[in-house]
Order: structure tokens, then C-alpha cells, then sequence
């Protein structure tokens, strides 16, 4: 049943005039504005909380079952990664392999080369050496022959100077 809202204020006003205007506003404020057929009783309230935990049960199932999933996922990625890693580790450790064994033949190369550049550096020098020994002596010979020359050809002219302020 369903009333009007004339109805509802003919009802206030004998509320009103019975107990008056106070505790007729409480009396209103608690009856419902809506018709009755769509008020909310204890057994629906019964039936959409039994609703309810059947649907959170369904959803706790559907969490699980996506938990499970998730870490069934996540352990086959951390069983790829750690392959991918394992692979990735033995080809870097190949490749480095590779280039000490490469960069160890290109140093005895190198060391094998600057030994003969070292080696034919010395023989010229030695060489050099020599000459320039050789060059040196002959001009010290030169120097001393003509030092000798100077020496012998000052000794005469002393003597000379000599005799004739003698005979002089």
C-alpha cells in the first residue's frame, strides 16, 4: 500500500494536534517516503548477503587461480632468464677467450717486430758509432800532424830568429 503525499501531510497535521509539532516531525522523519513495496525487508537483506558471499567465494577462487598463474609464469621466466644468462655467460667467456688468445699472438707479434727493429737500430748505430770514431780519429790524426807541423814550423822559426839575432 501506497499513500499520497496529501495523505502524509493529513497525517502530520493529526500528528501534529495530538502530540505535538516536535515529536510529530521525529514520528514522520522514522515512517518511510516510499511506497512500502519498495522498502528493503530482513529476508531480501538475507538472500543478497548469501548473493554476496557467493560472489566474493567466486572471486577468491578466481584470485587464487590467478595467483597461481602468475607464479606459475614467473618461474618459467626465471628459469628463461636463468638459461638466457647461462648462454649469454659461456658466449662472453668464449669471446673473451678468443681475444686474450688473439691479442696475446698480436703482442708477440709486436714484440717479435720491435726486437728486430731494436736489434737493426743497434747494428746502425754501432755503425754510426764507428764511423764517427773512425771520422773523429782520422781529423785527431789531421790536427795532430798539423799541430805538429805548427810546432816544428815555430820551433825553426825560433831558431832561426834565434841564429840570426846571433850572428847579428
Amino acid at each position: 500500500m501506497s499513500i499520497t503525499d496529501k495523505e502524509r501531510r493529513d497525517l502530520f497535521t493529526r500528528l501534529e494536534v495530538a502530540i505535538g509539532t516536535q515529536p510529530a516531525n521525529s514520528l514522520m522523519e522514522l515512517l518511510p517516503a516510499q511506497p512500502a513495496d519498495q522498502l528493503v525487508l530482513r529476508t531480501d537483506m538475507h538472500a543478497f548477503g548469501t548473493e554476496l558471499r557467493g560472489e566474493m567465494a567466486e572471486l577468491r577462487g578466481e584470485m587464487a587461480e590467478l595467483r597461481s598463474d602468475l607464479r606459475t609464469e614467473m618461474a618459467q621466466l626465471r628459469i628463461e632468464l636463468t638459461g638466457d644468462m647461462a648462454a649469454l655467460r659461456t658466449e662472453l667467456k668464449g669471446d673473451m677467450a678468443e681475444l686474450r688468445t688473439e691479442l696475446t699472438g698480436d703482442m708477440a707479434e709486436l714484440r717479435t717486430e720491435l726486437k728486430g727493429d731494436m736489434a737493426e737500430l743497434r747494428t746502425e748505430l754501432k755503425g754510426n758509432m764507428a764511423e764517427l770514431d773512425s771520422g773523429l780519429r782520422t781529423e785527431m790524426n789531421k790536427m795532430r800532424v798539423h799541430l805538429e807541423r805548427l810546432v816544428i814550423g815555430g820551433t825553426i822559426a825560433n831558431a832561426v830568429a834565434v841564429i840570426t839575432a846571433l850572428v847579428t
